[in-house]
C-alpha cells in the first residue's frame, strides 16, 4: 500500500483527477465562451497524466496531437472568475500578515526534507522529487484552507483560476523536454557539433568555451527548455570538444552548460512557464515585460558562464 501511495503514478494519477475535477466545472462555466473545447482539453489533458502509464505510445500521441489542435483552433478560452477587490485583498494581506507564506514555503520545505529521508536503494531520483513535490502540495494546499478557513470548493475554484490564466502552455514543458530527447536520438548534437566545427578552430579553449556557451543558450531560446536543450549540446560539443579534448571534468562542463542554457531561458517567450505566464497572471501591460528586464542579467551571465568553462581547462 505505501509503495503504491509513494509512487510516481499515484502523483500523476492524483494531478489526472483534478485535471477532470477542472474540466467538470469549466463545461458548466456558461461564462466561458468556449467551455466544451476548454473543458475537452483540460479533460485530454488529463488522460494523459491520470492513464499515461497503461496507455499505448500511439494513443498518447493521438491525444497530444488533438490537444495541439483544439488549441490551434482557438477552442481553449477562460471563464470569468470572480475575485476579491484590491481593497479587500489588502485587508485580507493586513490580516494575516507573514502567516501567508506559510502555506507557499511548506513545498520546498517538505519536497527537500522529504527527498533527504532513506527511500531505500533502487529508488530513483525523479520518484523521490515528484512524489515529495506532489504531496507538499497536498500538505501546503490543506494548510492553506485551514489558515483561510475558505470553504474547501475554493481550493478548486482558485486551482481553475489559475489554469485558465495559464491556458494551453501548460504543457510546453512537457513537449519541450520530449523534443529534446527525440533531437538526441535523431543525432541533432553531431549535426551541430559538425557546423560548429566548421565556423570556430576548435583547437581554441576560448573559442570552443565561448561557442558551447552559445549554442546551449541559443538552442534553449529555441526550445524554451534548458533540459530539452541540455542533452543536445552535451553529447555533440560539450563531451566530444571540451571533454575528450581538453580533459575538462565532465561534472563541471555539464553543471556550467546546464546553468548557461539559463541565459536563453531568460530571453525567450517559449520558456512560457518562466516568462509569459508570470506576465499573464500578474496582467502585466507588457507580456515581454518579465524577458526586458531579465534580458541584461542574462548577457552578464551569459559572460561569466564562458569564463568559467574556459578557466576550466588545464593549462599546458
Amino acid at each position: 500500500m505505501i509503495q503504491a501511495l509513494t509512487s510516481l503514478e499515484a502523483v500523476y494519477v492524483a494531478s489526472g483527477v483534478v485535471l477532470f475535477v477542472f474540466a467538470g466545472f469549466t463545461f458548466f462555466d456558461r461564462t466561458n465562451s468556449s467551455r466544451v473545447g476548454t473543458a475537452l482539453f483540460w479533460a485530454l489533458l488529463g488522460v494523459t497524466f491520470a492513464l499515461g502509464g497503461v496507455l499505448p505510445a500511439w494513443a498518447t500521441g493521438t491525444i497530444v496531437v488533438s490537444m495541439a489542435l483544439v488549441d490551434g483552433l482557438g477552442l481553449v478560452k477562460h471563464g470569468h472568475h470572480e475575485e476579491t477587490s484590491r481593497q479587500q485583498q489588502v485587508r485580507t494581506a493586513d490580516r494575516f500578515g507573514w502567516r501567508i507564506f506559510v502555506p507557499v514555503l511548506m513545498i520546498p520545505a517538505i519536497t527537500y526534507a522529504s527527498s533527504a529521508l532513506p527511500w531505500g536503494t533502487g529508488v530513483s531520483a525523479d520518484r523521490v522529487v515528484f512524489v515529495s513535490l506532489g504531496y507538499a502540495s497536498v500538505a501546503a494546499a490543506i494548510v492553506a484552507w485551514a489558515l483561510t478557513r475558505a470553504r474547501p470548493i475554493q481550493l478548486v475554484h482558485e486551482g481553475r483560476r489559475l489554469a485558465d490564466a495559464i491556458g494551453s502552455v501548460v504543457i510546453l514543458p512537457q513537449l519541450l523536454a520530449s523534443l529534446g530527447v527525440l533531437f538526441t536520438a535523431a543525432g541533432v548534437g553531431k549535426a551541430i557539433a559538425k557546423a560548429v566545427g566548421a565556423v570556430i578552430p576548435t583547437t581554441s579553449p576560448l573559442a570552443v568555451a565561448f561557442a558551447c556557451c552559445l549554442t546551449i543558450a541559443a538552442f534553449t531560446f529555441v526550445m524554451g527548455n534548458s533540459f530539452a536543450a541540455f542533452p543536445v549540446i552535451m553529447a555533440g560539443l560539450g563531451i566530444p570538444l571540451l571533454v575528450q579534448q581538453f580533459h575538462v571534468d565532465a561534472a563541471a562542463v555539464g553543471l556550467i552548460l546546464l546553468t548557461g542554457a539559463s541565459c536563453g531561458t531568460l530571453c525567450t517567450p517559449m520558456a512560457a512557464n518562466f516568462n509569459t505566464v508570470p506576465a499573464a497572471l500578474f496582467e502585466m501591460r507588457d507580456p515581454y515585460g518579465v524577458i526586458k528586464f531579465q534580458a541584461p542579467f542574462a548577457a552578464a551571465m551569459f559572460a561569466v558562464h564562458v569564463f568559467l568553462l574556459w578557466v576550466l581547462v588545464p593549462t599546458k
